[in-house]
């Protein structure tokens, strides 16, 4: 019995989980097409126990229960070929600090590095 609710409710994760969820489908208003981005956090937990009792019957009992959030976390708009992304919360996250910085790094440290060892190698 838990196995089978176990499989029921992964195949409908499944369903809320399809990337069309995370990157919506786009949407095409006065010349733009606008993409929303979302965060999915799901969990759940299941578990089941079977225990015979002194007068030899069976006690089983099982459980499964579970949460999903989805979060609006930014908008993508292309017009006349210039893409922008546009954040719906205000603070930033750890991450989402990393990942703005990122580029940086690669140009500054990265790219040169990459470049002086190319130079090494070719001479």
């Amino acid at each position: 019995m838990l196995e089978g609710l176990v499989n029921t409710l992964l195949s409908r994760l499944r369903e809320i989980v399809a990337s069309e969820t995370v990157i919506g489908k786009p949407i095409e208003a006065e010349g733009a097409t606008v993409i929303p981005v979302t965060k999915i956090s799901i969990g759940f937990m299941a578990g089941g126990s079977t225990n015979p009792d002194e007068t030899k019957k069976k006690i089983d009992g099982s459980g499964l229960g579970g949460g999903a959030m989805i979060e609006p976390l930014a908008v993508i708009t292309i017009q006349k070929g210039e893409v922008k992304i546009h954040r719906i919360k205000e603070k930033a996250s750890g991450v989402d600090k990393i990942m703005e910085i990122v580029p940086e790094i690669i140009e500054k440290y990265i790219k040169p590095a990459r470049e002086k060892k190319a130079s090494k190698e070719k001479n």
